[in-house]
């Protein structure tokens, strides 16, 4: 190889290197421009001054930061009260992969704020979120499969995955559909451990209520064997941290 060719070579392999750096740094810089406008937003937003927070959220979406798009959406969204806006800049951080914002596109489109409903996007995006392993997409990916498409099977396959995240309501959703064989079969058993699992992780004292409630009907249906049993899988659920107890604990 001739010394001119290696020259060639190395300044190459140097022009590579450099490139690498200067990328690098420059990804690092806009990094922290993004973390300190958002901080900066944060601060204005909790004093109340929302233009302010508007204008530091504004310049960080500019320069690239999906998690400003959110917030910009979670603005528009609330206090600034603009459906359209607020839809347009969740569409765009959910395109980033903001697994929040596509939960918020998907009720947009479901009910219908900000664009007309359109029942298949809302689909969509539960779906994204939902493979992201987020518990309340999979809740609600699984509720609109059951209640506007009939797709009752794979409803409560979503509903199981929900619920293995520890979703009070979803293991609540379980409990009927064993209750009415709807997308699984009938299985009083299960539905009562399904209770016991909503009431167990539940904080909110109205989903508590109607978890007893449901529960206590149920017992009026079942032999104190079968009773014994639930609480039996029930302890055994949350031993295993409510990974496929429901369908795969026999004894």
């Amino acid at each position: 190889m001739s010394k001119r060719h290696k020259k060639f070579k190395f300044l190459k392999l140097l022009m590579i290197f450099l490139s690498f750096w200067v990328c690098l740094y420059t990804y690092l810089t806009a990094a922290d421009t993004h973390r300190g406008l958002i901080r900066e937003g944060l601060d204005f937003y909790d004093r109340g001054n929302y233009a302010d927070a508007l204008k530091s959220w504004k310049l960080a979406s500019e320069v690239g930061s999906r998690e400003a798009d959110f917030l910009l959406g979670f603005l528009y969204d609330g206090v600034l009260q603009n459906d359209k806006k607020a839809l347009f800049f969740f569409t765009r951080a959910a395109s980033s992969g903001h697994i929040q914002a596509q939960i918020n596109v998907g009720l947009k489109y479901e009910k219908g704020e900000g664009t007309k409903i359109d029942k298949n996007k809302a689909l969509q995006w539960y779906t994204k979120a939902a493979f992201n392993q987020n518990d309340i997409a999979q809740f609600r990916l699984a509720s609109l499969l059951q209640e506007e498409f009939g797709k009752f099977k794979e409803s409560h396959f979503w509903f199981l995955k929900s619920a293995q995240l520890g979703n009070p309501e979803a293991h609540l959703a379980l409990a009927t559909n064993f209750i009415l064989g709807r997308g699984a079969e009938k299985n009083l058993t299960l539905a009562h451990v399904s209770c016991n699992l909503a009431t167990f992780l539940s904080r909110d004292i109205s989903s508590i209520s109607r978890s007893i409630q449901l529960r206590t009907e149920l017992e009026t249906k079942m032999s104190a064997d079968q009773i014994k049993r639930a609480e039996r899988l029930s302890r055994k659920c949350i031993e295993k941290k409510f990974k496929e107890c429901i369908t795969h604990f026999r004894e």
